[in-house]
């Protein structure tokens, strides 16, 4: 039986408030709320300080010091207190102090979901071939046949090439061809 390579990730983001965290948590804000189409806001709000990632993989963990690097192989998962993710490959750059991600390049079969402190709420979920992590943007790029689930709606791309971009204020960009279907889930009234 193989066993899991387990490696805990200390972020040293800028420190926030306990109201910042609470607000990461929970997903609320001071002031007035932003939409989040895609459902993806709580990937972009500000770590608290010690927030930790966890990253597992099956095969192979390979750590750069020189580089600052390390490369997880094989049913790799992320557990991140905003998000979880699966893909068969990860390659973490860490910044250069190394006291947190600088960015993190996912490749293979990834899937992100969106981490949620209410049972009843369904995060949003992305899929796509690679993503791109940059927690100092809060951007998420997805590459490769990018699709965006939420609840019953998807976004999806109608080409390879077209990419997803999740931003830090909740706002989603597509580059390239995509189409979305929205899913009707209330009866229309009769209007005659």
């Amino acid at each position: 039986m193989r066993s899991a390579l387990l490696i805990v990730v200390a972020l040293g983001f800028a420190a926030s408030s306990p109201a910042g965290a609470q607000a990461m948590r929970t997903g609320e804000a001071s002031g007035p709320r932003k939409e989040d189409p895609l459902g993806f806001g709580a990937l972009s709000k500000d770590r608290p300080k010690g927030s930790k990632t966890e990253i597992t993989a099956q095969k192979e963990a390979t750590f750069n010091e020189k580089d600052n690097m390390a490369i997880f192989i094989g049913s790799v998962r992320v557990k991140d207190p905003s998000f979880l993710m699966s893909c068969d490959r990860l390659t973490v750059y860490l910044n250069k102090g190394r006291s947190g991600i600088d960015r993190a390049l996912a490749d293979g079969n990834v899937v992100i979901v969106q981490q949620t402190d209410n049972p009843s709420e369904k995060g949003a979920i992305g899929r796509s071939r690679q993503a791109e992590y940059v927690p100092s943007t809060g951007m998420i790029t997805l590459i490769g046949w990018p699709e965006v689930q939420q609840g019953i709606n998807r976004h999806l791309a109608s080409q390879e090439s077209t990419r997803m971009i999740l931003n830090r204020d909740g706002r989603a960009t597509t580059e390239g061809p995509s189409r979305t279907v929205i899913t009707d889930t209330e009866e229309a009234g009769k209007t005659r």
